[in-house]
């Protein structure tokens, strides 16, 4: 016969560590001390090996064994005196984007919380899409395309740096190919596999150019490779 389990058992007995008389309700029958607090503090001196130190924040005493004693400057009672000890020194931010307040180092101010309020910011992308194509403006030398496109602009009798430029920054914005400043006619190079990627992004930047009165010409790796005539064709029509 199997007998019965009071679960809801209620033990008394006096802590060894203060004295005082508790009751526990399904304590373990080890249990002799009312906390873990008074466990270590009633424990014999021989078998605590660690040491008492001051928390380097709020200076509160607390206890640590000799396993996590290690070789540093600092010990903290909690992960709060920790995080406010490591940002005392720290600058009060305001985000440019959200306008959100944060704390952020002295030796790199930020302007931003966070990548997506940079991300956001107008301004921000517009000075990276200079960087970016000054970066591209010098690069070293020309592709396979660009001067497979050279080459035909020469065979029509225009002459580098005279009659058209190469890689020239447009309005502070983005690059362009090639530019006849006189003809004010704009010819991209389309790499079929990039720009297969990117056509909304040309479809805007053509908007924008013929806004501001320029013609756009654009032939891919296909058109010079598969149809150079047609492509001849066509710039002597618009150079006329």
């Amino acid at each position: 016969m199997v007998k019965s389990v009071n679960m809801y058992a209620i033990r008394e007995f006096v802590c060894l560590g203060c004295g005082k008389a508790v009751r526990v309700r399904r304590p373990k029958k080890c249990t002799r001390y009312c906390s873990l607090e008074c466990f270590r503090h009633s424990v014999r001196p021989t078998c605590r090996k660690g040491r008492e130190i001051k928390c380097g924040f709020c200076e509160t005493k607390i206890y640590r064994p000799i396993s996590r004693l290690v070789k540093c400057k600092n010990y903290f009672c909690s992960q709060l005196c920790a995080n406010k000890f490591q940002g005392r020194n720290k600058l009060r931010l305001i985000c440019k984007t959200c306008g959100k307040e944060f704390w952020h180092s002295k030796s790199r101010p930020l302007i931003y919380c966070s990548l997506e309020c940079r991300n956001r910011d107008e301004e921000w992308i517009k000075k990276v899409c200079i960087h970016n194509n000054l970066i591209q403006q010098n690069k070293k030398g020309l592709n396979k395309l660009e001067l497979a496109g050279r080459g035909i602009l020469e065979n029509l009798g225009l002459k580098k740096d005279i009659d058209f430029g190469e890689q020239v920054l447009m309005f502070g914005k983005f690059l362009v190919d090639v530019l006849l400043p006189l003809k004010k006619i704009i010819i991209q190079w389309d790499g079929t596999y990039w720009h297969s990627k990117r056509k909304n992004l040309d479809i805007s930047q053509d908007a924008y150019l013929k806004k501001c009165g320029y013609l756009v010409l654009r032939f891919s790796d296909i058109d010079i490779k598969c149809r150079k005539g047609e492509v001849i064709e066509n710039i002597n029509r618009a150079i006329q």
